[in-house]
């Protein structure tokens, strides 16, 4: 039932960009420059009106800690996650179940690989909220998904 209701939400607000989905994990690929997709995107969530939260340099921290676990090699020539939140969006949510806060912030990892430096990944994960939350999650998707429209085309 839930890979039923996942796969709605997809088709609702599908790409016609590559995508890949494993459960609720949705993946898109664009060629292109890490740094330039990055300042889209950045520049696509200030455009919506939300703040960016924080923004976490994957890469950084695993490059700086790989050799302390025994990897010799980096997986990601560069990776980061943005985190945001829309307030209006948060209230929705907090209001059908206080629990919902766990799905705030709103996250969006860019990616490019070592061995594929012209091919940015952009990957987003499908909340999964309380009951109740179906049409609330369906509206961070459309947020999500319309930044990452944005910011690629």
């Amino acid at each position: 039932m839930r890979k039923i209701l996942l796969a709605l939400i997809l088709s609702m607000f599908a790409f016609s960009h590559s995508m890949a989905s494993e459960n609720n994990i949705i993946v898109q690929k664009i060629k292109g420059n890490f740094s330039d997709v990055d300042k889209s995107m950045r520049d696509a969530i200030l455009g919506q009106g939300i703040s960016l939260a924080h923004v976490l340099h994957a890469s950084d921290m695993l490059k700086r800690t790989g050799k302390d676990f025994g990897y010799d090699q980096d997986v990601y020539a560069n990776a980061e996650i943005l985190e945001f939140c829309s307030a209006r969006i948060s209230q929705k949510l907090a209001r059908i179940d206080p629990d919902n806060i766990i799905l705030c912030p709103f996250t969006i990892s860019l990616y490019t690989l070592i061995k594929e430096p012209d091919m940015v990944y952009i990957v987003y994960q499908i909340p999964v909220g309380k009951p109740g939350t179906k049409k609330v999650v369906a509206e961070v998707v459309e947020l999500i998904q319309g930044i990452i429209e944005e910011a690629t085309f």
